[in-house]
């Protein structure tokens, strides 16, 4: 890869980068804990640390070159930043929370979306004393679903984010939250208006082709992922470690104007004409998104970052980026706390400080071709201070995203800006531009094709459960590591490093697991059910809950990287949902359902045969029947309900299983556990009456403890040691009904809840059974 010399050289880190970087963590911290203090009080902090901003200034003053005291600086001004935009949100919740019920006015600041409880978005409004926010709306009534700069009229009720909301709400600079009904679009005819047009007949261009492309094109050319949100090709984006070609961000901006650089240059193109054509990308882009705030920020940072690129001065791009930091952060405090901005700077920032480093190791290593170097260089340079953060959000880490990036780098590029240039046709001459994108579509399919090879891989990715605390030290301390020792690439450094990896990655996929012990391990994903079973090395997996992320951090927690089995109870989203989300993630031997549920012609039935055949593929999916078991070490599962359905695989149709466990090998059962699924009183008195369960020593209490789960006379006869209630921490249907846990203590219970205690491991020792 061509590259002028000093790009292999260890850069030096200018004082303002030290001043930006401070302000931001600052900043972040300042804003993030303002949310729990008076308003009085973070004034008072915001006036002290104003005098020590100006205080840190003067002195910066006489010692111009001194590190140190930029950073001072930085640190103090973040903290004034953090409280100015603390008391500003406070001040505009207060407000809002005071706001009549009232016909009001709407502009959307982002695509609308179908969300647990209907259609929602986040809206810029005006409040009767003239102030401007942004409210989060979910719609009452069901419409036409509302795009990035809508206007729309609608009858609301706001009122300040309170319970689950509140914190994301803060995080976002969200004022208000609120419910809309007879919702009426506005046309707008101003110039943004007519640059909504442009990006709506964009993706209506590239939607005309239907399918994953249409979704795939409309996320890379016009930020657009309505269409792509919840796909299984967006999954496997994330599990080969390409989400952020589909996102919006700096790194996003930063490849592409890269690898098209790369292209011109190899075809001798003059430098001021590459350039040009990369500052038209990144306008075409900027149009067709109608430049929310996300790209505009990518924007910047892109061409903060491009000049390491085209000018080989990397104190430049620094500063460049540094003062992109200061400027994005003093005028939004909640800004500081974005993901899409912590994940733009970050990638833009090691991709300046460290790609000349990850190039010279590239191709002092291997030969490759030019643009695989190119973007493999890219791709570990955006990783080295990104990947910790992205791990701690998404809870996985990518094992093929180098083959990935290798694969894609020149379909990526092809697809983006080939279909930048064939909507802007398609817009502006249809005839001419639908052709385009026709043939950008099939670039897209490609790009698909070998993203879903990658992600089909074993082991593909990996899940995590990593703090995002710990996450900000890894990346503060593994980039500063790396800038200090800029190791020299040499082939037993990277063989040993490379036998490490694929050490560890073993052990703990093979050897940890079968020192877990023998347990039984209720997940804690939120408002469903996911329960483990473990014991000398096997694994099942009984139901999934809906949460994507929290089970695979609850699975990393305990070290699951391989289920022979999972076992899903019904249909209902909330305990299969996340079926799908363990393809690349998790290595799955089979998956096991109703017998019926094979053939059971209902939706959610078919939906959850089209999950599991997705996952393991048809010859995998095997049904239970009353009798069937499964061994998983020392315990053994046998199916004792349904024996036929009665409501197409509904509630009363959970496959229920009573586990033994035989600890000592004398062939006696030690300890029994019933799992219920949603299965509630009448299912269980069936069950009872015809001598199938008695008493159990670990029971999960059915349809996560609702006042049907139990009588009083079914809690004396199964009368568990330890009853395990799976239940979202104030969901809605009040789970678990006062009823059932009072039946459950009047027979000496000890009751576990995931709303309250997180994971409740339940392990087989010697003494007895050790709740944890």
């Amino acid at each position: 890869m061509h590259k002028p010399p000093s790009l292999s050289v260890r850069p030096g880190i200018p004082p303002v980068l030290a001043c930006a970087l401070c302000l931001w963590a600052s900043c972040a911290a300042t804003f993030s804990l303002a949310r729990e203090c008076a308003g009085e009080a973070v004034l008072v902090v915001g006036v002290v640390s104003l005098v020590a901003t100006i205080a840190a200034a003067i002195l910066l003053w006489k010692r111009r070159t001194a590190l140190a005291w930029c950073a001072l600086l930085g640190l103090c001004a973040g903290v004034v930043c953090g409280c100015a935009g603390a008391v500003d949100l406070q001040a505009a919740q207060r407000l809002a929370s005071c706001e009549p019920a009232a016909r009001m006015r709407f502009e959307a600041v982002e695509d609308s979306s179908e969300g647990l409880y209907g259609m929602q978005c986040v809206a810029r409004t005006r409040l009767e004393d003239g102030r401007t926010v942004e409210a989060r709306l979910r719609f009452d009534d069901r419409g036409q679903p509302v795009r990035y700069g809508d206007v729309f009229q609608a009858e609301a009720s706001l009122a300040a984010p309170a319970g689950k909301a509140a914190e994301y709400c803060w995080q976002r600079g969200i004022a208000a939250t609120g419910t809309v009904r007879n919702v009426e679009v506005v046309e707008r005819h101003d110039l943004f208006g007519a640059l909504l047009a442009v990006r709506a007949q964009a993706i209506d261009a590239l939607g005309a082709q239907g399918g994953e492309r249409a979704a795939v094109l409309q996320a890379l050319v016009c930020g657009a992922r309505s269409g792509l949100d919840g796909t299984d090709v967006y999954e496997a984006f994330k599990v080969a470690g390409l989400a952020h070609v589909i996102a919006v961000s700096g790194a996003h901006l930063v490849i592409i104007c890269a690898l098209v650089g790369a292209v011109l240059r190899a075809a001798r193109a003059p430098r001021a004409f590459s350039v040009g054509m990369q500052m038209v990308l990144i306008l075409c882009y900027l149009v067709l998104s109608a430049a929310p705030v996300s790209a505009v920020r990518a924007a910047v940072m892109t061409v903060a970052g491009m000049t390491s690129f085209f000018a080989g001065r990397r104190p430049s791009s620094l500063n460049a980026l540094a003062v992109c930091i200061i400027a994005i952060v003093a005028t939004s405090a909640p800004a500081a706390l974005s993901v899409s901005f912590a994940l733009s700077a970050l990638s833009t920032l090691g991709i300046v400080l460290f790609a000349g480093l990850a190039a010279t190791w590239i191709g002092r290593l291997a030969r490759l071709p030019r643009f695989a170097a190119e973007a493999l260089a890219l791709t570990a340079a955006s990783s080295i201070m990104a990947q910790p953060l992205s791990s701690a959000l998404f809870s996985q880490v990518s094992l093929v995203a180098p083959l990935a990036n290798i694969l894609t780098a020149p379909l990526f590029p092809l697809a983006c800006a080939g279909g930048l240039v064939a909507s802007l046709v398609a817009v502006f001459a249809p005839y001419l531009g639908m052709p385009l994108v026709g043939a950008t579509g099939f670039v897209a399919d490609a790009l698909c094709a070998v993203v879903r090879f990658c992600a089909e891989m074993p082991f593909a990715s990996i899940p995590v459960a990593v703090p995002l605390a710990a996450a900000m030290v890894c990346t503060v301390v593994g980039s500063v590591g790396l800038w200090l020792w800029w190791p020299k690439p040499r082939l037993l450094l990277a063989g040993g490093l490379a036998a490490a990896a694929v050490a560890t990655a073993l052990g703990v996929a093979f050897v940890v697991p079968g020192f877990a012990g023998d347990k039984i391990v209720m997940l804690n994903v939120g408002q469903g059910d996911a329960f483990l079973v473990r014991s000398q090395g096997a694994a099942v997996l009984v139901d999934t809950g809906n949460q994507d992320r929290l089970l695979r951090e609850a699975l990393a927690r305990h070290g699951a990287y391989r289920l022979d089995a999972v076992v899903v109870t019904h249909g209902d989203d909330d305990h299969c949902g996340s079926l799908s989300s363990l393809k690349g993630t998790v290595q799955v031997g089979r998956v096991l359902l109703a017998q019926d549920a094979l053939t059971c012609p209902c939706d959610a039935c078919a939906s959850l045969r089209r999950s599991a055949e997705a996952l393991v593929g048809k010859d995998r999916v095997e049904g239970l029947a009353v009798g069937a078991g499964l061994r998983a070490g020392v315990f053994n599962l046998s199916v004792i309900w349904p024996e036929a359905f009665a409501e197409e695989g509904g509630n009363a149709d959970s496959v229920c299983l009573l586990a033994r466990a035989d600890a000592d090998g004398d062939g006696a059962p030690d300890m029994s556990a019933l799992f219920t699924g949603d299965a509630e009183h009448a299912e269980l008195a069936e069950m009872v009456a015809q001598g199938k369960v008695g008493r159990v020593d670990i029971l999960k209490v059915g349809h996560h403890g609702s006042k049907n789960a139990l009588t009083p006379e079914l809690a004396a006869v199964l009368s568990p040691r330890v009853a395990l209630v799976s239940v979202g921490a104030g969901n809605r249907y009040g789970h678990p009904a006062d009823k059932t846990i009072q039946e459950l203590a009047a027979v000496g219970a000890r009751i576990e809840r995931t709303d309250e205690a997180g994971d409740v491991s339940c392990e087989l020792r010697a003494e007895g059974i050790v709740v944890r």
